[in-house]
Parts: C-alpha cells; structure tokens; sequence
C-alpha cells in the first residue's frame, strides 16, 4: 500500500538522524585514536558523548523547524517532522546533562569540588558553559513541559539560535577536541553553519520568502461548540492545496495579533475560498471572531500528507474517524474532486460529546447522499461511550484488519486508537494519524 512508503520515510528520517550522530561520534574517536590522545580520566568520554551529541541534535531541530520540502516528504508529513523536532530537543535536553555532571566527577576535585565546579567561577571557559547549561534548561523546560499561551511558546523559540550561538562560544574558547582537530571542526563547523542558516530563515526570513499566499477576510461567522469559520478569498494566485491538508495563517487585523497559527483546510481544494473552522481554545483563537471582512491576512503552505494513501489505492476499503474539531480535514477530503473519483467504499465516523457538537453533520449527511461509495455515521459519546474495537466491529462489515483506518482528533483519543487497532492485527502501515496539536 502507498503508505507503506509513509512509514518507510518516517523511519528514514529518524534513522539519518541517528546516522549522522553516530558519524560525529566516529570521528571522535577516530581524532583521538589517530593522535593517541585518550583521556586520563574516563569519567571524560560521557561528558563528551553528552555536548557532542547536543550540538549536533541541536542542529536537527532547527533543520526540522524549516517546513523544507524534503524535510516533509523525509518523514511522511509536516505533522510528524514537529513530532520529530520534539523529540529531537528533548535528546539534546538530557543529552546535554551528560556534559557538566560527568565533567564536575571528573574534574570536581576533593569533596564538594564536584558541586563547586557546577557554580561560577573566575573561569570563564566554565562560567559560558553554566550559563548555556542554565539558558538551555529553562528554555526546554518552559517550551516543552510547561503549557503556556501559543505566542509565548512560539517566542520562547527565539532565543534557542542564541543558545547555539553560545555553545559555540564556549565550545571555541574552550579549546577542546572540536576545534583541536580538524576534522571535527569542519564536521561539527558545517552542521553548525547549516543549523544557524535553519534558524535565521525560520525566524527571520519565513514571513518574506517561504511558500504564501496574500488573502482577504470575506466572511467569518459562528457555527456552534465554540467553532469559528472564517473564509479567505485569494489576491492574485490561488493555492494549489491537496484533500486534508494544513497551512499557516497570520491576520493582519486589530483583532489578533499576527504570529501565523496553523489550521486545517475544511473546504474543498478547490474551492474558490478557504474556509477555516477554528475551534475557541485560547484568547488568540476566542478573538478570531472579530476580525473583519476585508482585513487582509496571509497564508503559507500548504503543508501535508494525510490524504496520500486513501487517494493513491482508491479501490481499497477505507474508515475515516474524525473527533471534535479534528473533522476538519475529512471536510476537505470528502468535498475534494480526488474523492468523488475514488471507487473503493469509505466510511466515515464523526464524534463528539453531544448531538450538538456535531456541527458539520448536515454537511457530511449531504456529502454522503451525493456519493455512492461514502457511508456516513454519526457518534454521541455522551450517549454510546467512546468508540473502542468492540464499537468499530459490530458497526462495519469486515475485520478490522481489511481497512485503511485515517484518524485525527484529540490526542488520548488517537492514543486509544492506535493500541486497539494494533490490538485487531491492523498493519501500520493501513494506520493514519493526522496530529493538530502542533508543539
């Protein structure tokens, strides 16, 4: 099936991630075998392994936080290369804990040298690394661990280029192994230069240079359980987007502040408006319904790969599931051309906690009246529980295992999914996840 191939590139990009970390570890050892310069003190060689091992992942996640093309296409979609730069940061996070502790064992000294050597000093080689270590400490902890307001979040992002300018500092003036061999001055001096120009696009020049189109605000309106349409008409060209794909949108309204968030198309590709269906989760996203017809606003991306396999193996039996406001992207799918042109039978299952919730059945009740190979069904979890493999056993008409299963919502639910359809013998490869909480 075509996603196999999605599996496939998402395990490829984490193994390249690996390979070059191994690469750079190699040519450390291989410095210091060719010169015959081990170490007196072995608690050294995990100190290394830990500020080796940060800096090159460090340079990952700014790399994965480009939207690069074949950085998406790497991993099989811009949702999973987030994940990626996830859990990227949080190796370099406890890989870097390595570095100062191993060092202070052994280099500390007598008793309390070791809780010495992690304070500052008249070293000032010592003094940069403390303050890089505290800098990266909190900047991780705050960015990852602590839930705070989006744009907060996304600000926080911009001190982690000064933090790599900083490791490098220390890194230069130290004048260890880095920069006493070259081999590893070049290795580790081009993933830096390569990490820093990720960063000063991203933050810098994005907003001028990255894929975007201009757009005007033409209707917004509420549609029920704290939704938000708004509607985008194109100035000059119009985006070429595929079924249940995602884009970046920043307003220019008094309304909103302007740093772009990310939203799933719920209207056809193409649809001479882009419709959003924003759900009301913070101040950013309760003041949406403010903005104004007319306010001009811009768009990037768009971004995505979750229709890939149901339209390229159009013959095979496929089950749609989409909870609360992650319906959004089979809205798109199912209004596309693409779809109506698929032959192979698609049921789609839309969930919320009350009838009330589900403000898009009449739309997809009507979508499944125009198209014969579409069977719609409703779910109330408030009245038949959460959906569960015993659920999706009696409502379809074959074993689990015949179906390609896309699936997005909230996260605890995708959870629960993923265990019990592995549970039913569904091959990962027929298992679609579309992540929105992008973070």
């Amino acid at each position: 099936m075509p996603q196999t191939s999605t599996l496939y590139r998402r395990t490829a990009g984490y193994g390249l991630i690996g390979a070059t970390l191994l690469v750079g570890y190699a040519l450390w050892i291989g410095s210091l075998w060719a010169a015959d310069a081990w170490y007196d003190n072995p608690w050294k060689y995990p100190a290394k392994v830990g500020s080796h091992g940060c800096l090159m992942l460090m340079c990952w996640a700014f790399i994965l936080a480009t939207r690069f093309r074949p950085i998406e296409w790497l991993f099989g979609g811009l949702d999973k290369v987030y994940k990626a730069h996830r859990y990227v940061g949080e190796a370099a996070f406890f890989l870097i804990f390595l570095h100062p502790i191993f060092l202070a064992v052994a280099l500390g000294g007598e008793a309390g040298g070791f809780f010495r050597y992690l304070w500052f000093s008249g070293d000032w080689v010592r003094n940069t690394g403390i303050i890089a270590f505290i800098a990266f400490v909190f900047l991780v902890v705050v960015s990852i661990y602590v839930k705070i307001a989006y744009h907060k979040w996304k600000r926080t992002h911009d001190f982690f280029g000064l933090l790599l300018v900083l490791i490098v500092v220390h890194a230069a003036i130290s004048g260890g192994e880095i920069m006493a061999f070259p081999v590893l001055t070049v290795w580790h001096g081009i993933w830096v230069t390569v990490g820093l120009s990720a960063y000063v696009y991203i933050r810098l020049l994005y907003r001028f240079v990255g894929p975007q189109y201009d757009v005007l605000t033409s209707e917004v309106r509420e549609v029920g359980d704290k939704i938000t349409e708004v509607y985008l008409e194109p100035v000059g060209r119009p985006m070429k987007a595929a079924p249940g794909q995602f884009l970046y949108v920043s307003f220019d309204a008094d309304a909103v502040s302007e740093e772009p968030h990310p939203f799933s198309l719920s209207s056809a590709p193409e649809a001479t408006r882009i419709r959003l269906s924003i759900k009301r989760l913070g101040d950013w996203t309760g003041n949406v319904a403010n903005i104004r017809k007319g306010e001009p606003a811009r768009i990037w991306g768009p971004y995505g790969h979750f229709s890939d396999a149901l339209l390229q193996k159009g013959t095979f039996p496929a089950v749609l599931v989409g909870g609360g406001i992650g319906i959004t992207p089979f809205l798109s799918i199912i209004a596309s051309e693409a779809f109506a042109r698929r032959k192979g039978p698609s049921v789609l299952f839309y969930s919320g906690p009350r009838k009330d919730s589900l403000v898009y059945d009449q739309e997809i009740a009507e979508a499944a009246e125009r198209l014969d190979e579409l069977k719609y069904i409703r779910h109330v979890s408030d009245d038949e529980g959460f959906m569960n493999r015993a659920y999706f056993e009696a409502k379809l008409d074959r074993p689990l295992k015949d179906y390609l299963f896309l699936v997005c919502g909230p996260g605890p639910m995708m959870e629960a999914f993923r265990d019990f359809l592995l549970s039913a013998d569904v091959p990962r490869t027929q298992i679609g996840m579309e992540d929105f909480a992008i973070r």
